[in-house]
């Protein structure tokens, strides 16, 4: 971002140490530690939604201050690539996860964000907002046939993937974020959208959200591995 909002970094700062707690507690459910049901724990369910909604808002917000969302765009599809890889030799293989979704969600902003800024200000939180409420539904509750649909939204019974964002419902919340992006540009130079702090290590973590994304989880499920294999 050309110009840092430091609450901004310390929410998404928050949000990454919250995704590495819970990957280390999905890691120690693959090494059989924790039972597989407890992804269905409501309090971790609620914490992975949070995580996922807040990464995908907050990179709507970011396209509002980048140089170039094309370029995001284009480095986090790579960085999402490696990823989606990596779950393959894990054997936990990822199908259109958050960094893909990401990716594509910017460089379509870069081309085509002039014309969602054209939806009034007040229309907008609520048009997204209840485009991604009806889309959700639809998604989660609609199977069909034709396997290959799934980035859309669309899944085939029996699909299966450890981390799936698909395009819609979340094109809507990434625009919401986009909409509120541009409320915070609107705003006064020393309102608190723009003022408001956060603690320096939130924030540092916050800056280096990719970085930590492709780092934590080989060291955790390797400091995972190294447990298990020395107390088989």
């Amino acid at each position: 971002m050309s110009e840092r909002v430091r609450w901004l970094d310390g929410w998404r700062g928050l949000v990454c140490w919250l995704m590495v707690g819970y990957h280390l507690f999905f890691d120690c459910i693959l090494f059989g530690w924790v039972p597989a049901a407890a992804t269905q724990w409501p309090a971790v369910f609620a914490t992975q939604r949070f995580i996922a909604l807040s990464f995908i808002f907050l990179s709507g917000v970011s396209s509002r201050f980048t140089r170039s969302n094309l370029r995001r765009g284009l480095v986090t599809a790579v960085a999402g690539v490696i990823v989606v890889l990596a779950s393959y030799v894990a054997d936990a293989p990822i199908r259109f996860g958050i960094l893909q979704f990401l990716g594509c969600a910017m460089a379509l902003y870069h081309f085509a964000g002039k014309y969602a800024r054209r939806v009034p200000d007040k229309l907008a939180p609520w048009l997204w907002g209840g485009l991604y409420l009806v889309t959700r539904v639809i998604s989660y509750t609609t199977f069909i046939n034709v396997p290959w649909l799934y980035w859309l939204g669309l899944r085939a019974r029996g699909f299966v993937s450890f981390d799936w964002v698909p395009f819609f419902p979340n094109i809507f919340m990434f625009l919401l974020g986009a909409w509120f992006g541009g409320r915070i540009l609107a705003s006064p130079p020393d309102s608190r959208l723009r003022t408001a702090g956060a603690p320096k290590w939130l924030a540092w973590t916050g800056e280096r959200t990719l970085a930590v994304y492709l780092i934590h989880q080989p060291v955790l499920y390797g400091l995972c591995w190294a447990v298990y294999r020395l107390s088989a």
